[in-house]
């Protein structure tokens, strides 16, 4: 009988070319990085809150403070005192949020939800859904609005969540609400 299976194991931490230039690296974690592009989707992070924040002004763009990060891996920093992204590490970037806003009133006054993720305090992504007064449910938690898109980003760059209503007070809720974010393989 003969056995056509055939293992074997190299450990290795570089591969290079004959000119000295680093093709391959395996870290100690496992992480494999083909010269300047590693294999994985990091950094990455999410965060949210848990608390709400209660009546906010009508028509008052508030920055969302999304003050626990439920996770934070491979080299960006997630502030949760300025409530803000930093990545560390230049790249496309795919970031989203969902925001639950709620008539602080319980009173159907608000016409409009605008929540934006922005960078370096500018707007890069938006997302608007707007009625009449009585289409939004006064007591009840209104589904969160969400915003996604690819953000090109350096090291020192920062993102932030704002959101504001429309016709009436307002506040933040936590339930659904969330911020998140990682670096596109292969991106610089």
């Amino acid at each position: 009988s003969i056995n056509n299976s055939m293992t074997s194991i190299l450990g290795t931490e570089s591969i290079q070319h004959p000119n000295g230039t680093a093709a391959m690296t395996v870290a100690a974690d496992g992480l494999v990085s083909f010269g300047n592009v590693k294999s994985g989707n990091t950094p990455c992070f999410s965060a949210t809150f848990s608390s709400p924040l209660n009546n906010i002004s009508n028509n008052i763009s508030t920055k969302v403070r999304f003050n626990a990060a439920t996770f934070n891996q491979g080299g960006g920093t997630f502030d949760t005192s300025n409530y803000r992204y930093t990545p560390g590490v230049a790249g496309v970037y795919m970031f989203g949020t969902s925001v639950n806003m709620k008539d602080a009133g319980d009173n159907s006054d608000y016409q409009q939800h605008d929540v934006n993720i922005r960078k370096n305090g500018s707007t890069v992504f938006f997302n608007r859904i707007q009625f009449s007064s009585a289409v939004f449910q006064s007591s009840a938690y209104n589904l969160p609005l969400t915003v996604i898109g690819l953000v090109q980003m350096d090291a020192d760059d920062y993102v932030e969540v704002w959101a504001s209503v429309y016709g009436g007070d307002f506040d933040f809720r936590p339930e659904g609400s969330r911020f998140y974010g990682f670096k596109l393989i292969g991106t610089v």
